[in-house]
């Protein structure tokens, strides 16, 4: 994707929220989206290989994405990518509008901060990929997915990121192994367990 010099998409949560998910979400909105983040089911492939079905990103890239149940009639969304899993690091936090005062104030959506695991839940080992999920909050949008749909969510916004730093510029820009040290999940965390592993990039 052509884009002018010196452009940098560095958007706030409610940013997120209020000019990209709403708009992406609802069909009637008048809100005209900028072709710079890809659909993209992040789901279906492992962390590494987003960065090439990205529209941009050299830090961090965005995705819209469905979430599908884990459970047919459940809520609990499917974590589980193409050779692991995204493991929650923390609990749901509100995006507030940053206008109005106290009772103001609207809650526009949620974020949840994910890490991605190799593996098995049971001996997932913990990499340094990382991902913030955004999502609007129940009842903004009526889906009109069919009864039994195992769809969770029309749309969430994905922000994906790496924390260590990688050898040059992903996205299908190198072939370059990614060295990463990771910790067995499930060891004892005063002596966790490290081992190096190298992934393809």
């Amino acid at each position: 994707m052509d884009l002018p010099l010196g452009f940098r998409f560095h958007p706030t949560d409610e940013e997120i929220i209020s000019h990209y998910l709403k708009p992406k979400v609802s069909p009637s909105s008048s809100h005209q989206l900028i072709p710079i983040i890809a659909d993209v089911d992040i789901y279906k492939f492992d962390p590494w290989e987003l960065p090439d079905k990205a529209c941009f990103g050299e830090n961090e890239w965005f995705f819209f994405s469905p979430r599908e149940r884990k459970y047919p009639n459940g809520t609990r969304p499917n974590r589980a990518a193409a050779s692991g899993f995204w493991k929650a690091s923390g609990t749901d936090k509100p995006i507030i509008t940053s206008v109005g005062v106290g009772s103001q104030s609207q809650c526009l959506g949620m974020k949840k901060a994910l890490v991605f695991y190799k593996g098995r839940p049971t001996k997932g080992v913990k990499t340094d990929w990382m991902m913030t999920e955004y999502r609007l909050v129940d009842g903004y949008f009526v889906s009109h997915r069919p009864k039994g749909s195992m769809e969770l969510n029309d749309w969430v916004l994905c922000r994906v990121s790496h924390k260590g730093k990688l050898s040059q510029r992903v996205g299908g820009r190198s072939s370059d192994m990614v060295t990463q040290n990771t910790i067995i999940e499930g060891s004892d965390p005063l002596t966790p367990t490290s081992q190096t592993t190298m992934i393809p990039m």
